[in-house]
Parts: structure tokens; C-alpha cells; sequence
């Protein structure tokens, strides 16, 4: 259970829906109201959800569209690959958190993007081409104060402003910074915000500043500033343990339905190079869920790795797959695509579904989300489409 999070479960109960999936991802977006408003109640500043890694696993595009329906105006990604995402099936005002490559350029002005500029190479071009879009481009400029990743050195930091400010179609909206260690070491990070205001002096007024993303949010109140850049506690996790006065909801889990059982004899063999072999008599479960999807990642590439993954596992076994609080043991290998489940002590059948505890920034886009509001299943987008209840195709246009 991720720290910080108050009895995580979802608001609405599975349903199944119109198209007959053996897993898929819910994903409550009553949850996500719910500690939207709870994170915007501890702040003045505007909070910009983030929704890097497709919406960390909860699909970008639908969450964008219902994140804008609550008001939030603008909304933050990496890349202009993630923009592009969102844009496809949304308008929205989108930030970039990294700079984009100079090949990336013209699609930043043609969708009114908000580039991170970290050093002036990419000015020149930028402002050549934002003299095709009435009232230029806004523009940001990340610093680097300290976690040694992307952003202007602070020295750097007049001179980019400069070159900004002679480029006749670009407009610096805000300046920005990104700390490293907000969840444990707030000296270290309010000497990171120190060198931010200390540029100040030297920008012109109006702009926005921003630092804080969720940790910072939680353990540094005067790191807020104008706005804050919130991802995981907006999806209902928690970086470090929150007092009571929070509730978080949990936003995501993923179900898959069980496709075959079958009892094994002692001594059998179960999944690839054999790794596990029944003790006593086993009744097994499959599940169509794998290391493809992203449960467990990646199989051990050597037959050593596996034995060392398998005893582990043995010795101290860490539970992945759930029907209700009811744990259910993974044997042998995680495959691809299957994955192998110890059910004598429980009464699934076929068709049954259980919970499956993965890694949500990595779970397979393959994978549907099927989105609940209020309790009722609202649309599933899967296979870059988007359906009504009824499964017949829609557009997000005033779905929220």
C-alpha cells in the first residue's frame, strides 16, 4: 500500500461493461475530483495537474478533458509527444516540463505550446516561427538550481533572459524550477527555492514562478508560489505519510478475469525453465496478464537471476494479485502474456475477476480504461478509440 493513502479503494464498484474484456484498467474519476479539491483547499496558488506518463497510467487524453471540465486550465507533460497525445482528441493549454528538440519547433507553434527553454540555441528558430502565430508564443525558463538534471545554470540565467526578451514574438510567461529532494531533505531544497526567488531581481514583473510538485506541496508551504505542479498526489498516492487531515482516494486499479483452472499433483512443473514445482497437490489459475502488461516488468534474462527471483519470492513473497483482501500467490515465471496463480485455498472459477497490483506508469496501453464517475461506468477508451456505455464510438467533446 502506498504511504500516505487512506483505506485506497475505488468509489464506484466493477462493472462490467458493453465490450467483454478479460483485464482492463477502471479508473474513478470521482477520486480524482476528490483530491483535486483537497490539494487546491491547501493553496492559493493555481494548481497545473501533471499528466506525464499518459496520466500516470490513467490514459491522458480522457483525464485532460474531465481535469479541464473541473477548471483546470492549464496542464503539464515532458514532451511534445505527450502534448500531441492529449491534443489529438482535447484542445488544451499545455505546458512542457522539458525542452523540445529543435525538430520538434514548428509543432510547438502550430499547437500554441508552452516550451521549457533551458539555453538560448533554440531562440532564434523559435521566434523565426512564432512570427507565423498571431500573438506570438509564451514562453518558460527552466533552472537548474540544483538537481543537476535540465535547466539554465543561475549564472546562465541573464543572458537566456536576454535573448528572450530581443526575440520580438516570444513571451516569457514564467520561470521555473524542479527540486530533488523535497520528501527528505528540505535544507537542501529551500536553498533550491533561495536560488530561484534570488533571479527575481533580475526578471520583469508579471511572471509566473513555480517549484513545487507533490513532495514540496506536502513539506514546504512556501515553495508554492504562484502555482503547483501536482501528478501523484492528484492520482491518490502519497510520497511521504500525510496527516489525518488528508483522504486520499485511490484513482486506478487493474482487474483481469481468470480463463482457466486446472488441479496439479505434486512434483509438476509450472511456467518457463521450471522454476517452480508444486509441493502438494495445486489448484491453478491463469490469468491474461504479464510482464508485457507490465506486471513484474521483464522476466529474469538468466537461469541464476530466476533461481534468485524464485527463492526470494518464497522467502519473502510480496502478493501482486488480490480477490478481495484475499492474496493470491504467483507461481513460477510471469510470462508475457499469462500469468500463474495458486487458487486451492480459494473458489474462483473462469471468468472471476481478481486485482492485479502493478506499476501504473508502465501498464500497457493495450490494456482498456474503462472510466467511472459518480459510481457509473462513463466511457472506456481502448485501441486509441473511445466508446460510449453501449460501446459505440464518441469524442470527448462535452462528454464532461
Amino acid at each position: 500500500m502506498v504511504r500516505g493513502t487512506a483505506t485506497p479503494q475505488l468509489a464506484a464498484p466493477a462493472q462490467k461493461g458493453p465490450l467483454d474484456f478479460s483485464a482492463w484498467v477502471e479508473v474513478d474519476l470521482s477520486a480524482l475530483e476528490h483530491n483535486l479539491r483537497s490539494a487546491q483547499r491547501r493553496t492559493r496558488a493555481q494548481v497545473v495537474p501533471i499528466l506525464k506518463g499518459d496520466a500516470y497510467g490513467h490514459g491522458a487524453p480522457v483525464v485532460a478533458a474531465f481535469l479541464q471540465a473541473r477548471g483546470c486550465t492549464t496542464l503539464g507533460v515532458s514532451t511534445v509527444e505527450e502534448a500531441l497525445d492529449i491534443l489529438a482528441w482535447t484542445k488544451a493549454r499545455i505546458m512542457l516540463l522539458a525542452p523540445p528538440l529543435p525538430g520538434q519547433l514548428p509543432a510547438v507553434v502550430k499547437h500554441n505550446l508552452i516550451p521549457a527553454l533551458t539555453s538560448p540555441e533554440l531562440v532564434p528558430e523559435l521566434n523565426r516561427l512564432a512570427a507565423l502565430r498571431p500573438g506570438g508564443l509564451t514562453v518558460q525558463i527552466k533552472v537548474d538550481t540544483g538537481f543537476g538534471r535540465l535547466g539554465t545554470a543561475p549564472e546562465d540565467f541573464p543572458a537566456l533572459l536576454a535573448e528572450i526578451k530581443q526575440a520580438s514574438h516570444l513571451h516569457l510567461g514564467g520561470v521555473f524550477t524542479h527540486f530533488s529532494a523535497a520528501a527528505g531533505d528540505k535544507k537542501f531544497t529551500r536553498g533550491q527555492l533561495q536560488r530561484l526567488l534570488a533571479l527575481r531581481e533580475a526578471a520583469p514583473a508579471g511572471l509566473l514562478w513555480h517549484a513545487a510538485g507533490s513532495s514540496a506541496f506536502l513539506t514546504l508551504p512556501e515553495s508554492h508560489l504562484d502555482l503547483v505542479r501536482l501528478g501523484t498526489l492528484l492520482y491518490g498516492q502519497a510520497p511521504l505519510p500525510l496527516d489525518s487531515s488528508w483522504q486520499l482516494q485511490e484513482t486506478w486499479r487493474c482487474q483481469a478475469r481468470i480463463i482457466q483452472t486446472r488441479w496439479l499433483p505434486p512434483g509438476h512443473s509450472v511456467g518457463y525453465s521450471r522454476a517452480f514445482r508444486t509441493q502438494r497437490p495445486l489448484r491453478l489459475g491463469v490469468i491474461p496478464v504479464g510482464y508485457g502488461h507490465g506486471l513484474e516488468l521483464e522476466p529474469a534474462p538468466s537461469p541464476w537471476r530466476q533461481f534468485k527471483h524464485a527463492a526470494f519470492r518464497a522467502l519473502f513473497p510480496k502478493h501482486a494479485v488480490f480477490h478481495g483482501r484475499e492474496p493470491l500467490p504467483i507461481v513460477g515465471r510471469v510470462s508475457m502474456g499469462l500469468t500463474c496463480l495458486d487458487l486451492t485455498k480459494s473458489d474462483l472459477q473462469v471468468g472471476d475477476t481478481v486485482s492485479v497490483g502493478m506499476r501504473r506508469t508502465v501498464v500497457s496501453r493495450q490494456i482498456p480504461r474503462l472510466y467511472y464517475f459518480r459510481g457509473k461506468l462513463k466511457c472506456i477508451f481502448w485501441n486509441h478509440q473511445l466508446f460510449d456505455t453501449r460501446g459505440r464510438k464518441i469524442s470527448l467533446r462535452g462528454l464532461f
